[in-house]
């Protein structure tokens, strides 16, 4: 895995034409402000974050992967530590984060091609090595998420075009999916998130939609299709649920976040107060926090923006 992946393609042109010449319907309008940053000190800046993680205490956790590290902040945005992993095998380019229902902090540890677990009291670390693919291509994990009752992780194996599910009790792999374009293949899986009644949500950043797996592990559906227009998806990557079922989708190349409905109708754009697109950075990791804040990656401006949104229906 390589941080080139993150290389900006030329959106300058694609920015202009897409949702941006004219402002948003306003059916379409998600009002959206950014109430704060997080950032790092000027002198241990973060360089290209990818993902964020908030536990039940309210502290922000950053994957900070060209750094080889993971980044924690506390409730107020004060930088608290830099979690490195254990001596004898720190993490390397870890990509996807995210932290399941006991407090613990699961990392896709991509450089080390792992799965690294921090206890809540962050004494303890397990690793657990992600499966080659067949042919013994080494596995490429960059996104992480636990279901909402521990019994599995899932984990996007981006270069190998598959999802990986791990059971927690039995430490039992299983495969789904391959290289292609049709419901159930894709095109390099990046991130993954659960959804209304426990589907994984999955980005595919060169497949251009999401696609959704029951908790069954039967294909679901999928969402967006490629183009550059309100509703479309170009390069999607980060992903969220919010309370009420929503999926917000960041697209790292248009720089904006679309909302869709788990059966794939376009809700809206978030929008500023003039109905424009409110514009990000190459957006990355997304994640709700308990109060219903939304907090976003920007890989570009290297910092995480929380986002303090309208509640649906009001």
């Amino acid at each position: 895995m390589t941080f080139l992946r993150f290389a900006w393609l030329p959106p300058i042109a694609l920015a202009c034409m897409a949702l941006g010449a004219t402002p948003i319907p306003v059916a379409n309008r998600i009002p959206a402000t950014t109430s704060r940053t997080i950032e790092a000190p000027r002198l241990h800046p973060m360089t290209m974050p990818t993902d964020v993680a908030i536990d039940a205490l309210g502290y922000v956790y950053v994957a900070d992967g060209v750094n080889d590290r993971i980044v924690r902040f506390t409730p107020s945005g004060d930088i608290d530590a830099t979690l490195t992993g254990p001596k004898d095998l720190p993490v390397s380019s870890p990509v996807g984060i995210s932290i399941d229902r006991d407090g613990s902090l699961w990392i896709a540890d991509t450089g080390n091609h792992r799965l690294l677990v921090r206890s809540p009291d962050g004494r303890n670390y397990k690793s657990i090595a992600v499966p080659d693919a067949p042919g013994n291509k080494t596995s490429d994990p960059t996104g992480v998420v636990v279901r909402s009752d521990g019994a599995r992780a899932y984990v996007a194996d981006c270069d190998n075009q598959r999802i990986l599910i791990l059971d927690t009790a039995t430490g039992k792999w299983t495969a789904l999916g391959e290289f292609g374009i049709s419901l159930g293949q894709f095109r390099w899986p990046f991130f993954v998130c659960m959804g209304p009644e426990d589907h994984l949500v999955v980005s595919e950043s060169v497949g251009a939609r999401l696609q959704l797996i029951s908790s069954d592990n039967r294909w679901a559906g999928q969402i967006g299709h490629f183009g550059v227009a309100m509703g479309d998806l170009y390069r999607p990557k980060g992903l969220a649920a919010d309370a009420s079922g929503r999926i917000f989708v960041g697209d790292s190349t248009m720089g904006v976040i679309q909302v869709f409905t788990d059966a794939g109708k376009l809700l809206g754009v978030l929008t500023d107060n003039a109905g424009q697109p409110l514009r990000f950075d190459h957006p990355m990791g997304m994640r709700f926090d308990s109060a219903g804040l939304l907090y976003v990656v920007e890989l570009g401006a290297n910092r995480v923006d929380v986002i303090t949104l309208k509640p649906p229906g009001k």
